[in-house]
Formats: C-alpha cells, structure tokens, sequence
C-alpha cells in the first residue's frame, strides 16, 4: 500500500512538472515578444500601400479606351501585387498550392 502512494505521489509530481515546462515553453520569453505598436504600424503601412495601388489601377482602368488598355491596367496592378505576395501572405510566396488561381486571365 506505501509502495502504491509513493507511485503515485512520484507520478503526480512528474505530470506536474511536464505540464510546468510546457507552460515554459508556450509563453515567450520578456523582450521578445513583438511590439503591439510596431505590428500595428507595419500593417497599416501595408493597408495603404494596397489602397495605393489599387486606387492607381482604378484611374488606369477609367482612363482606358479599349480592351488592351484595361488588361494593360490589370497586369501593372497584377505583377505590382506580385511583387508584395510573400507579404500579404505570410510569407508563403507565390509557389503555395492554390496560388495558381491567382493568375490573371489572358
């Protein structure tokens, strides 16, 4: 009967010490952590820079006169959104699966 509650004393204490370490583990360590402010700040760089472009290839789009001058217009803004894909993505890149569906019409 001792040896029973002293198996089981010694296997409470090291669950209790894994989940300790996996506590440890989950949260990071201080100074790392990214700043709140500068993430908030970067994406919302990020926003106006899509607005940006998108609102560029609105006047493109309006100011065209034919089929070829839209699709003009749509592959600038295409290969200029190509160029920010691995950002908007996560860093993911254009290679990810699905990301074929991207590709503009010809």
């Amino acid at each position: 009967m001792k040896s029973a509650v002293i198996a089981a004393a010694a296997m409470l204490s090291m669950i209790f010490a894994g989940l300790t370490f996996a506590v440890d583990d989950i949260q990071p360590a201080a100074g790392t952590a990214p700043n709140f402010e500068q993430m908030k700040a970067d994406h919302l760089k990020k926003l106006d820079d899509r607005i940006n472009s998108l609102q560029e290839e609105k006047a493109c789009a309006q100011a065209a006169k034919n089929p070829d001058e839209m699709k003009a217009c749509r592959l600038k803004h295409w290969g200029e959104m190509k160029g920010h894909g691995h950002e908007m993505r996560g860093g993911r890149g254009m290679d990810t699966p699905g990301s074929k569906d991207n590709v503009p019409v010809k």
